[in-house]
């Protein structure tokens, strides 16, 4: 790791047995009894999701169906960050069952509407253990090899988001330069429309691009339609 310019800190830094298991980036590691490798979340990281949904949830500067959006939003991340892991233990059922309460003592639904407004603020997202996409043997970050790592990258995204760069050739589609490797690929709508899914609507974006005003203005939006079309 040396010649990669990392720096290891020895008073941060232990050995253990895979068999023990260790916490990093927000998964747990372990090797079981059998051999098998499993992740799950780190109990760190899901408090802080709880801390994280019933601060947002309670955050009354905003309206009630906003927090719930907003709910959604961080489940859906949090989800998708483990979509690998082995999540059988990890249903929410406790952090479903205290928005369920908090959200009807608003006093803005009836049970069966509570019920809904749980559901939104849970999306559901399929987990696969250890479906992680291994590098080939030969290569490296370093290789050079933006093409092979633009192509690798996207298969980490989802459905919509991964069929964009297919047809974009994983290549930006305001820059038309590719994604390196690590590069944050963002899903953008060209209407604006955050609810038309359409595929001629969806063009990805380094995110540099997306964020970048000019990638909002109509004349680009049209450009991109063009593009995608």
């Amino acid at each position: 790791m040396a010649i990669r310019g990392l720096e290891v800190k020895e008073a941060k830094t232990k050995l253990i047995a895979s068999t023990e298991g260790f916490d990093f980036l927000g998964w747990h590691f372990k090797v079981k009894r059998n051999g098998k490798f499993i992740s799950t979340p780190s109990d760190k990281n899901y408090r802080n999701l709880i801390k994280k949904v019933k601060t947002s949830l309670k955050d009354s500067r905003f309206k009630l169906e906003a927090r719930i959006q907003k709910v959604a939003s961080i489940i859906r991340g949090w989800r998708n960050y483990h979509k690998y892991c082995d999540m059988k233990n990890h249903d929410l059922w406790a952090l479903r069952y205290w928005t369920w309460k908090f959200i009807r003592k608003q006093g803005r639904y009836n049970r069966q509407q509570t019920n809904e407004q749980k559901r939104k603020a849970f999306p559901p997202i399929p987990w696969t253990v250890n479906k992680f996409i291994n590098v080939k043997g030969t290569k490296s970050p370093f290789d050079g090899d933006i093409t092979y790592w633009s192509k690798r990258n996207s298969a980490l995204y989802d459905s919509y988001t991964s069929r964009a760069l297919k047809r974009q050739g994983h290549k930006c589609g305001d820059c038309s330069l590719a994604f390196m490797p690590g590069e944050k690929v963002e899903l953008h709508h060209i209407d604006g429309n955050h609810n038309n899914w359409k595929t001629n609507n969806l063009i990805a974006l380094h995110r540099s691009c997306h964020q970048g005003q000019e990638v909002h203005s109509s004349k680009v939006q049209q450009k991109q339609k063009l593009k995608v079309s």
